[in-house]
C-alpha cells in the first residue's frame, strides 16, 4: 500500500537470456551441452522505485542476466532445466534480502547428439534456423573446430535471423519439441515446480473418427469413422514437492520424469505398435492421456494439455469440363488430403482427485490467458 491509499502489485524481470553449457569428461570423454531461453520475475519489496522514484532496492535486469551465465558456469555437473531453475530461485531470495519471491521459467532448446553408423560423431557441430537458402530449404550452418580455445560458457548470438553455434569436440542436431519448466521458489523456502514439452508433433493417419456430436442448421461437418488425426502437444505437470528440503536429491530425477512422461503421452496417443487404438474424439484422446501420466506416476500432482486438432480432410475435385478429377473414397488407401489453416483448441486439466477442467477456443492465441484461468 502506497502513501495515497492505493494498493501496487508488481514484479520485474529479465526475458529471453539466451545461454548455452558444454561439460567434457575428463580425459577427452564425451561431452554434454545445453542450451535454455530463460526468464526471470522477482517478487520484491521494492515500492519506493515506483512512488518516489528510489531504485536501491531495485536488482537491476542486467544483474539478472549476467547471474544465468555465471550459475550456469558454476554448474560442474550435467543438470536439468528444473533444477537449475532451483537454483537461480536459492539464489536470488537468498542473496538479495527484498526480493521474496523468484519465479524463473526455462525453455531447453532440443540439441540432440548425432550418431554416425551408430557411433557419436568428435567434430560438427550443426546448427539449424527457420531462414531459408536461395533454394527454399532450411538454412543450416556447420562448423568444424578440432581445437577451440572457447570456454565452456557459449552465449549464443543472433544475426539476420541465423543463428551460429561453434563445434566444441562432439556432434549435435536440433529435434523438434522442447523441455520447458516453471519455478517459483519463495523466501520462505516453499516451492513449485511445474515441467512441461512443447511442440510434440503427432500423426496417425487412422483409427480416428468423430461421431455423434449436435448437428443442427449451422453444422456442414460430416460425421466419420475414418480420419487423420494430427496435433501439436503442449503439456505441462506439477510436482507435489512444496519446499526445498522435498525435493529429491538423484540427479537427473527430472529429466528421467520428463523422458518418462512424454513416452507415456506418445505411447496412449498411438496405442500398440500393430493394432494402435482408436480416438473418437481429440477430447478423449487428451484426457486419456492425462489420465494415463497421473496413473504411471505418483509423483505427478496435475496434468494440463493443450492439442490444436490440425485438420486434415479429404479433396474432392471437379470442373466444368471433368466433374471427377480427385474424388475422395472413405477407406482409400491413397488418401489426399489438404491442411486447413485453422486449429480447434483442445484443453484438458487433471488432478488425482479427478477434478476435470475443460476449454476449448478456435483461436489458440488466447491460449495463455485460459490457462491461467484453469489454474487459478
Amino acid at each position: 500500500m502506497d502513501g495515497e491509499g492505493l494498493r501496487l502489485d508488481q514484479r520485474h524481470g529479465k526475458a529471453r537470456v539466451r545461454v548455452g553449457r558444454v561439460w567434457r569428461e575428463p580425459n577427452g570423454g564425451r561431452h554434454r551441452f545445453v542450451e535454455w531461453n530463460v526468464t526471470i520475475s522477482l517478487l520484491s519489496d521494492c515500492l519506493p522505485a515506483y512512488t518516489h522514484a528510489d531504485n536501491s532496492d531495485i536488482v537491476a535486469t542486467d544483474t539478472m542476466k549476467n547471474t544465468v551465465y555465471v550459475k550456469a558456469k558454476e554448474c560442474k555437473q550435467p543438470l536439468s532445466v528444473e533444477d537449475f531453475a532451483i537454483v537461480l530461485g536459492k539464489h536470488f531470495t537468498s542473496f538479495y534480502q527484498q526480493v521474496t519471491a523468484a519465479m524463473i521459467n526455462i525453455v531447453e532448446k532440443p540439441w540432440e547428439r548425432i550418431y554416425i553408423d551408430g557411433q557419436p560423431h568428435e567434430h560438427v557441430y550443426v546448427a539449424y534456423s527457420n531462414s531459408t537458402c536461395s533454394l527454399g530449404g532450411p538454412l543450416v550452418i556447420a562448423i568444424n573446430v578440432a581445437h577451440s580455445e572457447l570456454g565452456d560458457l557459449l552465449i549464443k548470438g543472433w544475426g539476420k535471423g541465423v543463428s551460429v553455434m561453434v563445434a566444441l569436440g562432439v556432434g549435435f542436431k536440433l529435434g523438434s519439441e522442447k523441455h520447458t519448466t516453471e519455478v517459483i521458489v519463495k523466501k520462505s523456502g516453499a516451492l513449485q515446480v511445474i515441467s512441461g514439452v512443447e511442440g510434440l508433433a503427432v500423426l496417425k493417419t487412422t483409427q480416428s473418427g468423430f461421431e455423434g456430436f449436435i448437428r443442427d442448421n449451422y453444422t456442414i461437418l460430416p460425421e466419420t469413422k475414418e480420419r487423420m488425426l494430427a496435433t501439436e502437444v503442449t503439456a505441462s505437470w506439477r510436482y507435489p514437492f512444496e519446499t526445498l528440503t522435498s525435493i529429491p536429491a538423484r540427479q537427473f530425477y527430472f529429466m528421467e520424469r520428463y523422458m518418462d512422461v512424454k513416452k507415456v503421452l506418445i505411447d496412449t496417443f498411438f496405442g500398440p505398435p500393430k493394432e494402435g487404438v482408436y480416438s473418437p474424439s481429440v477430447q478423449s484422446t487428451l484426457y486419456h492421456m492425462a489420465k494415463a501420466v497421473l496413473s504411471r506416476f505418483p509423483d505427478v500432482s496435475s496434468v494440463k494439455l493443450k492439442m490444436p486438432n490440425i485438420h486434415f480432410l479429404p479433396v474432392n475435385l471437379s470442373s466444368k469440363d471433368n466433374p471427377v478429377i480427385v474424388k475422395f473414397v472413405m477407406h482409400e488407401l491413397d488418401l489426399i488430403s489438404s491442411v486447413l489453416g485453422t486449429e480447434e483448441l483442445h484443453i484438458v486439466c487433471l488432478n488425482p482427485l479427478q477434478k476435470v477442467t475443460i476449454s476449448i477456443h478456435e483461436n489458440h492465441e488466447d491460449f495463455p490467458r485460459h490457462l491461467r484461468e484453469l489454474s487459478e
